[in-house]
């Protein structure tokens, strides 16, 4: 009986759930929950995207951001502006979502394939690009209404795109595999692997000659010579680099445990950026040249100034 009364004292006294700040909360743009994989900039808008279907959009640099739901909650993986003023979203699903007014709506177009795409990019031409399981490449001229399917038959995971202008682009992934194509896309030539098979997780190229790979093991590594030779940069961590962009003129890297990475010429050192953040940065991209925005897991979402606090 006295450990009845004490339960009932105790549930008694015990504070009421504030329904309001949880649906206040709801309605905020930036969720604790939320997951952020990849960031596209077109001029002033910018576009986030994540897993379960989210995608933040702002049109003033991110100063505010507006939150976008997909229906049935597919799992965002990456995002592109193209140069018409459109934006591209990819999901595993595998599935295209197109959006013409800057991140407001979303309309999905299906890649006709059973294999996994890994990332995507929108050409000078406005093509859209896709790579996935299998070297699989797959090409939309027209918004994604209608694909055309590429591959080399080989068992290798395709996980970044770059085009550098209308002709010249590069892809790369697992088994350290590079490959370039100088007529658009039409053919690809694979080059020499990367040393130790390296797996990139992020890939940048300023031009055809000059480009980064990074990924785990916080390893960085260099051409000036359109992939011909590669060098390993130093950096001073050994955690996970998930994205590589140029703010101004600087090169900038981003991974676990928070980490920023700044190139100084010599080596890429680790930069304050004056952000509380414990967990991995996903992704990266200048807002001009001074500013970055960088987003990853559980919310985390900062513009950081590129000179650093």
């Amino acid at each position: 009986m006295g450990a009845f009364l004490s339960l009932s004292l105790l549930s008694g006294c015990e504070a009421p759930l504030n329904m309001e700040a949880v649906d206040a909360a709801r309605e905020l743009p930036i969720h604790r929950t939320d997951r952020y994989q990849a960031v596209a900039r077109n001029d002033a808008n910018v576009v986030i995207v994540g897993n379960q279907g989210v995608i933040l959009y702002s049109s003033d640099k991110g100063t505010s951001w507006q939150r976008n739901e997909i229906p049935d909650w597919p799992a965002l993986i990456d995002v592109a502006a193209c140069p018409n003023g459109s934006f591209v979203a990819l999901a595993f699903a595998p599935l295209v979502f197109v959006s013409s007014d800057n991140g407001a709506t979303w309309v999905p177009r299906p890649i006709p394939t059973t294999e996994s795409p890994q990332a995507l990019t929108c050409s000078p031409d406005n093509k859209i690009w896709v790579v996935g399981a299998y070297t699989n490449r797959w090409t939309s001229s027209d918004a994604g209404e209608s694909w055309v399917e590429s591959t080399d038959d080989e068992d290798v995971l395709l996980t970044t795109v770059q085009f550098f202008d209308a002709d010249n682009g590069v892809i790369t992934g697992e088994f350290g595999t590079v490959m370039f194509t100088t007529d658009g896309g039409n053919s690809w030539n694979t080059m020499a692997p990367l040393v130790d098979e390296f797996y990139p997780q992020t890939t940048y190229f300023k031009n055809s000659s000059e480009g980064w790979v990074a990924g785990l093991g916080g390893v960085i590594l260099y051409t000036n010579d359109g992939g011909q030779t590669w060098v390993s940069q130093d950096t001073e961590t050994v955690v996970p680099l998930y994205g590589i962009a140029e703010i101004g003129r600087s090169m900038f890297a981003v991974g676990g445990e928070g980490t920023v990475l700044k190139y100084d010429g010599d080596l890429w050192r680790l930069f304050d950026h004056g952000k509380a953040i414990r967990l991995y940065i996903r992704a990266i991209a200048a807002l001009d040249d001074a500013r970055a925005i960088i987003a990853g897991v559980r919310g985390t979402l900062h513009i950081i100034d590129a000179e650093g606090v």
